[in-house]
């Protein structure tokens, strides 16, 4: 299954010119500038205010995309040195995500870079799934920390579009602050 369309002023796909390599992932700190996302519908619509929260933050995000297709994205910025200290993953909206799919993400970021999981908020039939395996995988390694959309907007659906799942420009910004708030506690070991 697939996320419904999303309202026709949201741009299917949303890519910024490549970041600058680095020789090796830099000392982290709370800045745009340390985070590649790589995500889906969600991320797409929330992308304005991700930018405004996090000025130089490295966003590729897509309507339909898979946890399988993010993993894919990843390893094409490892592949061309591009992938920054800290990944953010916001993918599962639609479809499930297997303990293999993590393991490979694992293989993927490699030991030095640290990880935000974003959960997924949508009446489908893998979202307990998905969220539990990103929670348990936030809870069981270190240098990883959940990002809760669900809880953050569950009781604030009013701050999604009519399908129930993107969120609009003041659901964006929510989500822009529940993620700045998943990177602070990463940052300061508190995930």
């Amino acid at each position: 299954g697939v996320a419904a369309p999303l309202p026709a002023h949201v741009p299917a796909v949303l890519s910024a010119a490549p970041p600058p390599a680095s020789p090796s992932p830099s000392p982290l700190v709370a800045s745009g500038q340390s985070v590649t996302a790589v995500g889906d519908s969600v991320m797409v619509a929330a992308t304005p205010a991700l930018q405004q929260a996090m000025p130089g933050i490295y966003i590729d995000a897509m309507v339909g995309r898979q946890f399988s297709t993010g993993l894919q994205v990843i390893a094409d910025l490892k592949a061309r040195g591009l992938l920054r200290p800290i990944v953010v993953v916001g993918l599962g909206t639609n479809g499930t995500v297997t303990a293999g799919e993590i393991s490979q993400l694992f293989a993927e970021i490699g030991p030095n870079r640290r990880l935000v999981l974003v959960n997924t908020f949508e009446a489908r039939p893998w979202e307990q799934e998905v969220n539990s395996i990103l929670a348990a995988t936030a809870r069981d390694h270190r240098g990883v920390v959940l990002a809760n959309w669900y809880r953050t907007i569950e009781h604030r659906t009013n701050l999604l579009w009519p399908d129930g799942i993107h969120p609009q420009p003041s659901g964006g910004v929510v989500y822009a602050k529940m993620l700045k708030a998943a990177l602070e506690r990463l940052i300061n070991g508190r995930g």
